[in-house]
């Protein structure tokens, strides 16, 4: 069967010969990742999370070292103030890498008014009113998260429903992306087949070699099904607003100590992780790998191994 490839809107803006883009997921998404997928024909992200100004600056000049094409940012409004992201797009505009801005969550009204200008914003919402704010805002794409997705959730929509509602939720030629526990050629056609530009996927990703999640971690995602996963607010030290999809373990399932249980190293820092911390294990942390955020969706049902980014996106697009 022939591979599955972009359409000319999504190969304009993001260069990506593949219909597929990378999530930008805090810790786990860093240079080698986005650019391996963007070497691979995808569309890479790094995540920023709260990243400082000066630390975004080298993240973008390391990943550009690594890939000529075009990849992108990815910010959590929820962990920032308005004037907090504002500083680091600020610190976007003159880049020579021009990175695609994308949002996890809609900003709040008076940051929309206020983007910098000469950048390409989109963002990742979980519910049609959202989506409308994003586009009615001049965000170039949207990002629909469904229910099956890993990580945290922003709406309580099922991939069922985003299908089904997709003429609605695009109409006008809207170029909108389905996330959500899509896993194989088969999904990703299906979503194509409604309507939307692609995917995004996180799962399939951080299980991959390029990523940087803990070695632990990523054999969890290989081990897991989706039964083996579970929407909690469990894990909320540092972002209390929204429930999140993680595989089950002891952290899920009882009320233990929120002491300490392991160590991150970032950027010459060590920064201690408790026991219901947001933060997820990296190949930088040590300590108790297994009771930390494991975020998983159900897209584990087709992660039988760690593969390369090429193995992912081939098995994703062919």
């Amino acid at each position: 069967m022939a591979s599955v490839l972009s359409g000319p809107e999504v190969q304009a803006l993001f260069g990506a010969r593949l219909p597929v883009l990378q999530a930008g997921m805090g810790g786990v998404a860093q240079p080698e990742l986005a650019a391996a997928v963007c070497e691979a024909g995808g569309f890479g992200m790094i995540g920023l999370y709260r990243h400082e100004e000066g630390e975004i600056r080298e993240l973008l000049a390391r990943t550009a070292t690594l890939t000529s094409a075009r990849f992108g940012v990815n910010f959590v409004p929820f962990v920032l103030d308005a004037e907090q992201l504002l500083g680091r797009l600020a610190c976007l505009a003159d880049r020579p890498e021009r990175p695609v801005v994308t949002f996890f969550g809609l900003p709040e009204a008076r940051v929309l008014r206020s983007l910098p200008a000469g950048m390409d914003y989109g963002a990742q919402v979980g519910t049609r009113d959202d989506l409308d704010a994003a586009f009615d805002a001049g965000l170039r794409f949207g990002v629909l998260q469904t229910v099956e997705a890993g990580g945290h959730h922003l709406g309580a929509l099922t991939r069922t429903q985003a299908l089904d509602q997709a003429a609605q939720l695009l109409a006008g030629g809207r170029m909108g992306f389905l996330s959500g526990g899509i896993s194989n050629a088969a999904e990703l056609r299906l979503a194509l087949d409604a309507g939307y530009a692609g995917a995004l996927c996180g799962t399939v990703f951080a299980a991959t070699e390029e990523s940087a999640a803990h070695a632990r971690y990523k054999q969890a995602i290989v081990d897991a099904r989706p039964d083996d996963t579970v929407v909690t607010d469990r894990f909320s030290i540092g972002w209390h607003t929204h429930r999140h999809r993680v595989i089950r373990n002891r952290s899920c399932d009882g009320e233990l100590s929120a002491g300490v249980i392991g160590f991150a190293h970032y950027f010459g820092k060590r920064y201690p992780i408790l026991r219901y911390s947001v933060a997820v294990p990296t190949a930088q942390t040590e300590g108790q790998i297994e009771d930390m955020a494991l975020y998983c969706g159900t897209s584990c049902k087709d992660t039988h191994a760690v593969r390369t980014v090429r193995q992912v996106l081939a098995d994703l697009t062919s």
